[in-house]
């Protein structure tokens, strides 16, 4: 391809975390695999929240959880702002040899209006990692469901519908056997702003699943059955009832050599029970897309492949995607059927598996289990209108070289294939510590005590030095400033283990960086932004689109003078009035953390300290009906509960608790 030639785009697969457009915003989402690293996780973060790391590490809240196999090392949250790596309970008691499913499940929300909302499904053949979008050669399938939809739905949407909710119940599964102790964690007046974010997508998933009629799902996994043995059954749900008499096989990695002088045995199996099902012809031609330099048992077994007319090719190298000049390396485990007539254009018939099933036995012909099969999940469906080469009369999407790394016209010599490494072993690194988090307390000197939940088993915190902190009882002395994490060290099973915990200061934010104290007017800005982020800088407020200024009507602010620290405390009582009579009951509980965390950050300003000096409380206006929302008016609702529980801690804070009210004012 010459280098003036525009080429076609693709969404990366971290690309696939980014709403339609900007006025998508991530909620929450869960996502598990056999890798990961930091920096994918934080583009992915990045692209989901729409905030950058800064502005994550200020809001403290947890946007994606992490379940991946015990294998890959600890993703630290300083890494990735956002983003929670949960450990596994129990690794030498979980029932699959490796998880290798590579799925994500995600919620998104409207900006201006938070009854619309989207959930996405993703799965991918490669892993969470900047490797997978740099140097592989991968395949990702992604679907959503809006709110819309569900008011008439169609049989296409029915059939997301069915996607997620399979996609949900393994995941729901899996959630069981790992450390979900972070994601419950609360702050002191109510749940966290990732609970309250979680319990939100829960719902939309709820509404996405609760139809009792939906179809068979095209996502499947193998904790029942093997990838295999479901597939027949899976492309006839998917409409496929004819024999095909083409069929390509790839993946990243194939079992390891065993007879030289027999097809290898999953490839076998594959065409055997393709056959047996009716969906293959007798003598059809067959295709394996390997790595030529690493291909196991393929590079072992070349000579029966070749007798056998199985045809060993090496992958597209997709330049009409990627360009002429990359060089990377096949990872993607997929097949495809089709029937291919010489007077048709298309692929007649066509079907695609595609997941994260390599060739192998326990990839793809066991079901889960802890001493041979993976956890393992992908898709199959039948896509219509796919080409056999591009055609100008058609998209150049349609063209099966432009959508699979195929190619037709070059097999490999059999001198050429290698049969490289087989999967890496690799031991557990990364196991539930006692606790999950550690509660930050302050003290007056800007030290502090860290504070254990409730604890299993005995442990140390080890200090920047590396020695352990001072203890008693539940409460670990800090002499620092309060840090984001902290070091624990423990031991099990004769073993000593140390792992990084996140610290959560009063406010429930997870490894934050610190809060500023504010003045009104700054205070102002965080809330007259929601549902913005609460940044750590001041790009919210540009993009707010909203007239944030607080200046008291009496003229210039001056903050020396007692009468104007009065005049604008009075004007953000009542323009945070107005602003929370028009917020909707969907995002009430955020709301509420919002304005807790806010109003507690004033409580050295210039305006609480006058009011404290005149033995006025200026809170209790904001119990007024008039000034809250209908469904929040009074403590006869959960919605004013949690509202009530806000102004007596805000109360507490700033210590005017005892003063006496100046009531509602014009």
């Amino acid at each position: 391809m010459s280098r003036t030639t525009k080429k076609l785009e693709r969404v990366s697969l971290a690309q696939c975390f980014e709403g339609p457009d900007e006025v998508w915003r991530g909620r929450f989402g869960w996502l598990c695999g056999y890798s990961a690293d930091g920096d994918f996780l934080n583009q992915a973060a990045e692209r989901f929240t729409r905030q950058t790391a800064s502005q994550r590490a200020h809001g403290g809240a947890i946007a994606l959880a992490a379940m991946l196999d015990p294998g890959n090392p600890a993703i630290s949250i300083l890494e990735a702002p956002g983003v929670a790596h949960l450990p596994i309970l129990d690794a030498p008691a979980r029932p699959f040899a490796l998880l290798h499913a590579k799925v994500a499940l995600l919620g998104f929300c409207h900006r201006d209006d938070p009854d619309d909302w989207i959930v996405r499904l993703i799965v991918s053949t490669g892993n969470w990692t900047r490797q997978t979008v740099e140097e592989s050669l991968d395949l990702v399938w992604c679907i959503d469901v809006r709110a819309s939809e569900l008011k008439a739905p169609t049989p296409e949407t029915q059939q997301r519908c069915a996607d997620i909710a399979a996609a949900r119940e393994m995941l729901n599964w899996l959630g069981t056997l790992f450390d979900r102790r972070l994601l419950d964690l609360r702050s002191h007046a109510q749940a966290s702003e990732t609970g309250i974010a979680m319990a939100q997508v829960e719902e939309w998933l709820d509404r996405c699943t609760r139809n009792p009629a939906l179809p068979p799902a095209r996502f499947v996994s193998n904790r029942r059955q093997s990838l295999l043995a479901q597939l027949p059954e899976q492309l006839r749900h998917a409409g496929i009832t004819r024999a095909v008499n083409c069929l390509a096989m790839a993946s990243g990695y194939y079992e390891s050599a065993a007879n030289p002088h027999e097809i290898p045995s999953v490839l076998a199996q594959t065409l055997a029970q393709l056959k047996e099902s009716a969906l293959l012809v007798k003598h059809p031609e067959v295709y394996v897309f390997v790595n030529p330099r690493a291909c196991q048992a393929i590079a072992a077994s070349a000579r029966a492949l070749n007798d056998a007319k199985i045809q060993v090719h090496g992958p597209s190298t997709l330049a009409s995607i990627f360009g002429d000049d990359n060089v990377r390396t096949l990872h993607a485990k997929f097949l495809f059927g089709a029937n291919f007539q010489k007077n048709s254009i298309f692929c007649l018939d066509a079907w695609v598996y595609l997941g994260s099933g390599n060739l192998t036995q326990p990839g793809f012909t066991h079901a889960m289990h802890r001493q041979g099969g993976n956890l393992e999940a992908g898709v199959v469906f039948a896509p219509q209108g796919l080409l056999w080469e591009p055609h100008p009369d058609h998209s150049p999407y349609q063209a099966i070289e432009n959508v699979l790394p195929v190619q037709w016209d070059t097999p490999i010599e059999l001198h050429e294939l290698q049969a490289g490494g087989d999967m890496p072993e690799r031991p557990d690194v990364f196991q539930a510590a006692p606790v999950a988090w550690l509660r930050w307390q302050a003290d007056a000197d800007e030290h502090g005590t860290l504070v254990a939940p409730h604890a299993e088993s005995s442990f140390d915190i080890l200090n920047t030095c590396g020695e352990p902190c001072a203890q008693s009882g539940d409460h670990y002395s800090w002499t620092d400033a309060r840090p984001r994490t902290v070091s624990v060290r423990w031991r099990a099973n004769d073993t000593v283990f140390v792992a990084d915990v996140p610290v959560v200061d009063e406010f429930g934010r997870v490894a934050a960086t610190p809060l500023p104290a504010l003045e009104l007017d700054e205070a102002w800005w965080r809330l007259a932004n929601f549902p913005l982020p609460a940044g750590a800088d001041d790009a919210a407020s540009e993009e707010a689109g909203v007239d944030g200024a607080l200046i008291p009507r009496g003229g210039p602010l001056d903050r020396t003078h007692g009468s104007y620290a009065v005049r604008e405390m009075m004007e953000f009582i009542e323009q945070l009035a107005e602003r929370q009579t028009a917020i909707v009951q969907a995002d009430w509980s955020a709301w509420c953390c919002r304005l807790e965390q806010t109003l507690m950050l004033l409580a050295d300003s210039a305006g609480v300290a006058t009011f404290r000096d005149l033995d006025l409380n200026p809170l209790d206006a904001l119990r007024v009906p008039s000034f809250r929302p209908s469904y929040a008016e009074t403590d006869a609702t959960e919605a004013g509960r949690i509202y009530e529980a806000v102004i007596a801690s805000v109360e507490l804070k700033w210590d005017v608790a005892a003063l006496s009210p100046i009531g509602a004012f014009a």
